[in-house]
């Protein structure tokens, strides 16, 4: 089972639609959410450059945000990125 760390809130319809995606693949997810940790922001920064969510990591790899995740999942690349 691929490791899945998606960084998120829950005012995030693009969230939603990440964590929606994913779940349908049967993927568990490691959610660290904003909401409830402001600090967390900080740790996106850090990790991506970015100030954004939904931020996916999979099997630590930064894949991005949510058109990122789709973009994947339309070129048929996500499945083997949730490959064991």
């Amino acid at each position: 089972m691929p490791n899945v760390v998606m960084y998120c809130s829950d005012s995030c319809p693009y969230c939603a639609n990440a964590e929606k995606l994913l779940t349908k693949k049967g993927v568990a997810i490691e959610k660290k959410n904003v909401d409830e940790d402001p600090a967390l922001w900080d740790e996106i920064e850090a990790k991506t450059g970015r100030d954004s969510v939904p931020q996916i990591f999979i099997n630590e790899q930064h894949i991005g945000g949510f058109d990122e995740l789709s973009e994947l999942e339309f070129d048929d690349k996500l499945d083997p990125l949730l490959a064991d």
